[in-house]
């Protein structure tokens, strides 16, 4: 014991030296600090609180479900994508040179040259899912044709245009059923990192006991092979006086070999136990040649007995558990489906407008009309600009449209058959919820039965440690009255160890059955003020 104690000093003291000290808040992974993860050493103090810190910084699980959440997150903006106008243009040039035949054309051929396009928006209203568009289009046309009174002529027209859904694809059309979906996955994808973080401390907890159950082991298992040790040398002082016989130093000699095993076994379990925090704690940061040693700071002596309600306990888990706020916006998801199947099953029928203004501008064709004499001059004005005139004067030519669209498929049988498969979807979630409750119910009562009996267990196994040493005490006097030998001490004192063990087992399982139950509950996170969004923030 007191060797195990030097080594420990000896390895902090080697931790606070320069170059050698472990920051909990640096990620010992991070190959920015040294191109390559460290190989840790040395020692490495954390109370329970700093562990559950630098675990929920550098745990793997976290760290792969954190990118969960921002994935969702930009399915969700990209749908709305569906949303976003559409600009359009569209650039022109033409040369057309075309054989002619007739009495009113005095050329041979009809040449034109044309330049014109256009541009526009086009986009589609949420939620309404109406479609709307404005466009421009202009041109300009040089000609030789004796039947042309403008060369060149500018014509420009502006375009307005919406149609709007009344029956199918009004509100549940497919793009909107689609934003509101991923945004519903959004948050089922929240509560799926809530649940990991939760597994996540609960793991850290229990690695973190059961750290502490192991390092107290190893503690009893060595104050049993320092007694073998001591009992071995007052029998063999004995045997050399003639007091006791050679078999009763042999049975000591075999209860100090048998300590000795127990003692690696339980030494084993520790470093077991330190490799399971290591892996929660420091993630990446474990190498396959770190001697790092973790010592637990945090060691309440005491424990404190809950009375527990389970219907409180119900409650609290039917309000805090992520996988059942999971469940719930996975019912809303399919009841989103659903609306949309039953939309498609509509007739369609789309009413739509149009409004649209026109001009014209040009010059006066310079080639002679087609009775071979001059054209009179045209009263309009010359430039492309004039042309927009005609949009805002009391002589605007403007016309406008209005019109709707009807039909349906004969039978309908696809979207009928869909709608029926939707609703038979909502169904089975709505199941999945009342079974996740059932569930929820029978772990926090087994949860609860587990904590009251590790609550007794630890007085049984205080009563079983008071009389194991009270039994050891008196065999001892025994021996030293010559009323009994060595392996009856030895019998004793294992009782002992046994009784220790029981006890340290049992503060293990008490422990771990508190964390477990608030686990159930759902209310880890908020025993150990971790908040949600600090994790998810994390690098």
């Amino acid at each position: 014991m007191v060797g195990r104690i030097f080594v420990a000093f000896l390895s902090t003291l080697l931790c606070a030296a320069p170059g050698l000290a472990i920051d909990p808040g640096l990620d010992p992974s991070d190959p920015s600090a040294g191109g390559t993860p460290a190989t840790l050493h040395g020692a490495l103090q954390l109370s329970i609180d700093e562990a559950i810190a630098m675990g929920l910084k550098n745990n793997l699980d976290v760290e792969v479900t954190r990118h969960d959440p921002l994935m969702s997150w930009e399915d969700f903006r990209s749908s709305w994508g569906a949303y976003d106008p559409n600009l359009t243009a569209d650039l022109l040039y033409e040369s057309r040179e075309t054989p002619i035949a007739s009495t009113l054309q005095t050329a041979d051929a009809l040449q034109e040259r044309e330049i014109g396009g256009n541009s526009g928006i086009r986009g589609k209203v949420p939620w309404l899912n109406a479609i709307y568009g404005i466009s421009y289009q202009g041109s300009q046309l040089k000609t030789n044709s004796t039947i042309q009174d403008l060369s060149p002529g500018n014509n420009v027209t502006g375009i307005a245009e919406v149609s709007i859904p009344l029956l199918k694809n009004l509100i549940w059309d497919q793009d909107w059923t689609r934003v509101k979906q991923t945004e519903v996955l959004y948050g089922i994808s929240n509560e799926d990192f809530r649940r990991q973080v939760m597994d996540s401390v609960r793991e850290i907890e229990v690695a973190y006991w059961d750290l502490v159950a192991a390092d107290d082991s190893v503690r009893v298992a060595e104050k049993s092979l320092e007694t073998a040790e001591a009992l071995l040398r007052q029998t063999k002082t004995q045997y050399e006086v003639g007091v006791v016989s050679r078999v009763e130093v042999t049975e000591s000699e075999a209860g100090v070999a048998e300590r000795e095993v127990n003692l690696i076994r339980v030494q084993n379990a520790y470093l077991t136990a330190q490799d399971a925090l290591m892996n929660s704690v420091l993630g990446r940061g474990l190498r396959p040649g770190s001697s790092l040693e973790i010592a637990p700071s945090t060691r309440p002596d005491d424990y404190i007995v809950y009375q527990i309600d389970i219907e409180e306990a119900a409650s609290k888990a039917f309000e805090n558990r992520p996988e059942l706020a999971s469940a719930l916006k996975e019912v809303e998801r399919r009841e989103m489906e659903l609306k949309f199947r039953n939309n498609q099953k509509l007739p369609q029928l789309d009413v739509r407008a149009g409004y649209w203004l026109q001009g014209i501008s040009g010059r006066t064709n310079p080639e002679p009309g087609f009775t071979g004499g001059p054209r009179p001059p045209v009263q309009v004005r010359s430039s492309y600009a004039s042309a927009h005139d005609a949009w805002f004067g009391t002589d605007q030519a403007d016309s406008w449209r209005a019109g709707a669209t009807f039909s349906i498929p004969i039978g309908n049988r696809a979207a009928r058959h869909q709608a029926n498969r939707a609703q038979i979807d909502l169904r089975k979630a709505a199941s999945q919820v009342a079974r996740l409750r059932q569930n929820i119910i029978l772990s926090v009562r087994r949860a609860a039965r587990d904590l009251t009996s590790a609550q007794e267990g630890i007085e049984a196994a205080e009563r079983q440690r008071i009389a194991a040493d009270e039994q050891l005490r008196a065999e001892r006097i025994r021996l030293e009255q010559g009323e009994s030998t060595p392996f009856d001490v030895l019998l004793r004192e294992r009782d002992l160890v046994d009784a220790e063990s029981s006890k340290i087992n049992a503060i293990r399982v008490y422990r771990n059955s508190v964390v477990a139950l608030d686990r159930e509950q759902g209310t880890i996170l908020k025993t150990r003020n971790v908040q949600i969004d600090d994790v998810r923030g994390m690098p």
